[in-house]
């Protein structure tokens, strides 16, 4: 079974271009930790559409349950990509969908496997489900303030036909 943990931002992203349920693609089950689910619900017109997410099925709330290990992490890391990481190793998720760098290199020390925002959007191209993915960065730069290199999003698009 292919399970994974997602954070605030990817999740934003995903739902903001109605591409979160697409997910389905590479995984068979995406945990939401408690601190990732206020975060988006602070926004109003994103938390109608998590909850249908969320009753889908395919996204799942949780709560994390080893506090302690989430404050060792919160030295370097913020609450949500905190939960994430731990929630990850309490879910036994083999991937963690993150943005930020510092949290994807402690994930990789963990042992999961991190993907972006990015990484998704260029894959979910190759697959056809998705528009090209400069216009997807657009919508996301000029409607979140999504900030990210040119150089980073042709990465991405060079790891595309690379699987998830």
């Amino acid at each position: 079974m292919r399970i994974a943990v997602i954070d605030s931002s990817p999740l934003i992203n995903l739902t903001h271009l109605d591409l979160a349920r697409d997910l389905a693609l590479f995984f068979d089950r995406v945990y939401v930790p408690r601190a990732v689910q206020e975060e988006p619900n602070k926004k109003g017109r994103f938390r109608y559409r998590l909850n249908r997410l969320y009753r889908a099925g395919f996204f799942t709330r949780c709560m994390t349950a080893d506090i302690f290990n989430v404050q060792l992490l919160r030295a370097e890391l913020d609450r949500g990509e905190a939960e994430a990481l731990i929630q990850a190793q309490e879910k036994q998720a083999l991937y963690f969908i993150g943005d930020e760098r510092r949290a994807r290199k402690i994930a990789a020390r963990m042992g999961r496997k991190a993907v972006g925002t990015l990484r998704l959007l260029a894959r979910l191209n190759l697959e056809g489900r998705a528009p090209e993915i400069s216009g997807l960065v657009r919508i996301l730069r000029r409607d979140l303030d999504f900030r990210v290199s040119d150089e980073i999003v042709q990465q991405a698009i060079d790891l595309a036909a690379e699987p998830i």
